[in-house]
């Protein structure tokens, strides 16, 4: 996967990855866990991307360090996972789980929050991708690792990429 920070760069690569998408249902996703020896549980792993199945594409959408994204079509990783034990899960999820039929109306780009010595600093960190009938699904930089919001009405805030 290719991480971008740029503004443009981001505008510029979710123009190209959902522009065949504008008017198409969310079918699905897949959300990584991994197996933890120490617990014996199967925990979250948002490092991984989700797997976001749109009509009949799917798209990889990630995000890593303080504001890079990556959005790749097909189920694409941003690093090896050898030795890991993985399983990919498709419920469970609430934001995403309720975002499944809806219609993907456009797509945008919006400003996070981030403050370095007091002053606040320009990131672009918030996929928001927006329904035909209002709301929103927002997956957005978590602190180096995907996180997801359901809105139930449409967040106008950000660069329209479509």
């Amino acid at each position: 996967m290719k991480y971008l920070s740029s503004l443009k760069e981001k505008t510029d690569l979710i123009r190209h990855q959902f522009s065949a998408l504008i008017g198409k249902e969310i079918l699905g996703y897949e959300l990584a866990q991994i197996w933890c020896e120490e617990t014996a549980v199967w925990s979250e792993w948002n490092d991984l991307p989700v797997f976001l199945s749109i009509d009949s594409g799917e798209l990889s959408i990630s995000w890593q360090k303080f504001d890079e994204l990556a959005i790749e079509v097909g189920r694409v990783l941003p690093f090896s996972l050898c030795g890991s034990r993985v399983r990919w899960i498709d419920n469970g999820n609430i934001h995403l789980d309720n975002a499944i039929g809806r219609t993907v109306e456009s797509v945008s780009l919006a400003q996070g929050e981030m403050t370095v010595g007091g002053s606040e600093m320009e990131i672009w960190t918030r996929l928001l991708i927006h329904f035909t009938g209002g709301g929103s699904l927002e997956i957005f930089n978590a602190l180096d690792e995907n996180g997801f919001e359901l809105h139930t009405k449409t967040i106008e805030a950000g660069i329209s990429c479509f």
